[in-house]
Protein backbone atom coordinates (compact mmCIF):
# COMPACT_ATOMS: atom_id res chain seq x y z
CA UNK A 1 0.00 0.00 0.00
CA UNK A 2 1.07 3.56 -0.65
CA UNK A 3 -0.05 6.46 1.52
CA UNK A 4 0.37 10.14 0.76
CA UNK A 5 0.03 12.90 3.35
CA UNK A 6 -0.02 16.16 1.42
CA UNK A 7 -1.30 19.72 1.51
CA UNK A 8 -0.22 23.12 2.73
CA UNK A 9 -1.18 22.53 6.37
CA UNK A 10 0.87 21.55 9.40
CA UNK A 11 0.79 17.88 10.32
CA UNK A 12 2.06 15.76 7.43
CA UNK A 13 5.20 14.67 9.24
CA UNK A 14 3.30 14.35 12.51
CA UNK A 15 0.81 11.98 10.88
CA UNK A 16 3.61 9.85 9.44
CA UNK A 17 5.41 9.71 12.80
CA UNK A 18 2.15 8.59 14.41
CA UNK A 19 1.91 5.76 11.88
CA UNK A 20 5.51 4.71 12.63
CA UNK A 21 4.70 4.58 16.36
CA UNK A 22 1.48 2.63 15.79
CA UNK A 23 3.22 0.12 13.49
CA UNK A 24 6.14 -0.34 15.89
CA UNK A 25 3.67 -0.91 18.71
CA UNK A 26 2.47 -3.94 16.73
CA UNK A 27 6.01 -5.19 16.12
CA UNK A 28 6.16 -4.09 12.49
CA UNK A 29 9.58 -3.15 11.12
CA UNK A 30 9.76 0.59 10.59
CA UNK A 31 12.00 3.01 8.71
CA UNK A 32 11.81 6.81 8.79
CA UNK A 33 13.72 8.74 6.12
CA UNK A 34 13.72 12.49 6.12
CA UNK A 35 14.28 14.80 3.17
CA UNK A 36 14.32 18.62 3.04
CA UNK A 37 14.85 19.11 6.76
CA UNK A 38 17.87 19.66 8.91
CA UNK A 39 19.21 17.57 11.77
CA UNK A 40 17.25 19.59 14.33
CA UNK A 41 13.78 18.11 13.72
CA UNK A 42 12.45 16.99 17.12
CA UNK A 43 10.81 13.82 15.82
CA UNK A 44 14.16 12.42 14.66
CA UNK A 45 15.69 12.24 18.15
CA UNK A 46 12.60 10.55 19.60
CA UNK A 47 12.27 8.06 16.75
CA UNK A 48 15.97 7.14 17.10
CA UNK A 49 15.30 6.27 20.74
CA UNK A 50 12.57 3.73 19.89
CA UNK A 51 13.87 0.18 19.59
CA UNK A 52 13.32 -1.14 16.09
CA UNK A 53 12.82 2.22 14.35
CA UNK A 54 15.56 2.89 11.82
CA UNK A 55 16.05 6.58 11.01
CA UNK A 56 17.97 8.00 8.06
CA UNK A 57 18.60 11.56 6.94
CA UNK A 58 21.38 13.46 5.25
CA UNK A 59 24.28 14.90 7.21
CA UNK A 60 23.88 18.28 5.48
CA UNK A 61 20.94 20.54 4.69
CA UNK A 62 21.22 23.99 3.18
CA UNK A 63 17.79 25.44 3.93
CA UNK A 64 15.27 26.67 1.41
CA UNK A 65 15.98 25.47 -2.13
CA UNK A 66 15.55 29.00 -3.52
CA UNK A 67 18.55 30.08 -1.41
CA UNK A 68 20.83 27.16 -2.38
CA UNK A 69 23.78 27.53 -4.72
CA UNK A 70 24.11 25.16 -7.67
CA UNK A 71 26.89 23.36 -5.77
CA UNK A 72 24.64 22.90 -2.74
CA UNK A 73 21.83 21.56 -4.93
CA UNK A 74 24.28 19.11 -6.52
CA UNK A 75 25.39 17.98 -3.04
CA UNK A 76 21.75 17.50 -1.94
CA UNK A 77 21.04 15.50 -5.11
CA UNK A 78 23.92 13.13 -4.27
CA UNK A 79 22.83 12.82 -0.64
CA UNK A 80 19.23 12.11 -1.63
CA UNK A 81 20.36 9.51 -4.16
CA UNK A 82 22.02 7.71 -1.24
CA UNK A 83 18.77 7.91 0.76
CA UNK A 84 16.72 6.57 -2.15
CA UNK A 85 19.25 3.73 -2.57
CA UNK A 86 18.75 2.95 1.12
CA UNK A 87 14.95 3.05 0.78
CA UNK A 88 15.10 0.61 -2.11
CA UNK A 89 17.40 -1.66 -0.10
CA UNK A 90 15.15 -1.55 2.99
CA UNK A 91 12.10 -2.44 0.90
CA UNK A 92 13.90 -5.31 -0.87
CA UNK A 93 15.32 -6.65 2.40
CA UNK A 94 11.96 -6.72 4.16
CA UNK A 95 11.45 -10.24 2.86
CA UNK A 96 8.21 -11.70 4.18
CA UNK A 97 8.09 -9.32 7.15
CA UNK A 98 5.77 -6.33 7.16
CA UNK A 99 7.47 -2.98 6.74
CA UNK A 100 6.32 0.61 7.17
CA UNK A 101 8.68 3.05 5.49
CA UNK A 102 8.13 6.80 5.63
CA UNK A 103 9.80 9.05 3.08
CA UNK A 104 9.14 12.36 4.80
CA UNK A 105 9.09 15.39 2.46
CA UNK A 106 10.16 13.25 -0.50
CA UNK A 107 7.36 14.80 -2.58
CA UNK A 108 8.87 18.23 -1.95
CA UNK A 109 12.30 16.89 -2.94
CA UNK A 110 10.83 15.44 -6.16
CA UNK A 111 9.13 18.75 -6.97
CA UNK A 112 12.50 20.54 -6.79
CA UNK A 113 14.31 17.89 -8.84
CA UNK A 114 16.40 16.70 -5.88
CA UNK A 115 14.93 13.18 -6.07
CA UNK A 116 14.34 11.37 -9.34
CA UNK A 117 10.58 10.83 -9.30
CA UNK A 118 10.70 8.18 -12.05
CA UNK A 119 13.08 6.15 -9.92
CA UNK A 120 10.86 6.60 -6.86
CA UNK A 121 7.85 5.41 -8.89
CA UNK A 122 9.80 2.35 -10.04
CA UNK A 123 10.65 1.50 -6.41
CA UNK A 124 6.99 1.85 -5.48
CA UNK A 125 5.89 -0.27 -8.46
CA UNK A 126 8.32 -3.06 -7.50
CA UNK A 127 7.59 -3.03 -3.78
CA UNK A 128 6.15 -6.20 -2.25
CA UNK A 129 2.63 -6.21 -0.82
CA UNK A 130 3.96 -6.36 2.75
CA UNK A 131 5.53 -2.88 2.39
CA UNK A 132 3.55 0.18 3.45
CA UNK A 133 5.19 3.18 1.75
CA UNK A 134 4.31 6.61 3.11
CA UNK A 135 5.18 9.76 1.18
CA UNK A 136 4.75 13.26 2.58
CA UNK A 137 4.97 16.73 1.07
CA UNK A 138 3.06 19.33 -0.87
CA UNK A 139 1.65 18.95 -4.36
CA UNK A 140 2.12 15.28 -5.26
CA UNK A 141 2.43 14.71 -8.99
CA UNK A 142 -0.12 12.81 -11.03
CA UNK A 143 2.30 9.85 -11.20
CA UNK A 144 2.61 9.63 -7.40
CA UNK A 145 -1.12 10.24 -6.91
CA UNK A 146 -1.91 7.43 -9.36
CA UNK A 147 0.12 4.96 -7.26
CA UNK A 148 -1.42 5.92 -3.91
CA UNK A 149 -3.98 3.80 -2.08
CA UNK A 150 -4.56 6.51 0.55
CA UNK A 151 -4.28 10.25 0.11
CA UNK A 152 -4.89 12.53 3.06
CA UNK A 153 -4.74 16.25 2.42
CA UNK A 154 -3.96 18.57 5.29
CA UNK A 155 -5.31 22.02 4.54
CA UNK A 156 -4.02 25.23 6.06
CA UNK A 157 -6.69 27.60 7.32
CA UNK A 158 -4.32 29.85 9.31
CA UNK A 159 -0.61 29.57 10.05
CA UNK A 160 1.72 31.75 12.18
CA UNK A 161 4.18 31.93 9.25
CA UNK A 162 1.63 34.12 7.45
CA UNK A 163 2.25 36.72 10.19
CA UNK A 164 6.03 36.40 9.86
CA UNK A 165 6.43 33.98 12.79
CA UNK A 166 9.14 31.48 11.96
CA UNK A 167 9.13 27.78 12.90
CA UNK A 168 9.18 27.24 16.65
CA UNK A 169 11.30 24.55 18.27
CA UNK A 170 9.16 21.70 19.57
CA UNK A 171 6.07 22.77 17.59
CA UNK A 172 7.03 23.11 13.93
CA UNK A 173 10.63 21.87 14.30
Amino acid sequence: MVEIYCGDGKGKTTASVGLIIRARGHGINTVFMQFMKGDGSGEVSVLKSIDGVRVFHTPVFYGFVKNMTQEQKAEMLKEYDILIDRAEEEIKNAGEKRLVIVLDEVIHACNFGLVDEKRLCKIIDNAPENAEIVLTGRDPSEELTKRADYISEIKKIKHPFDKGITAREGIEL
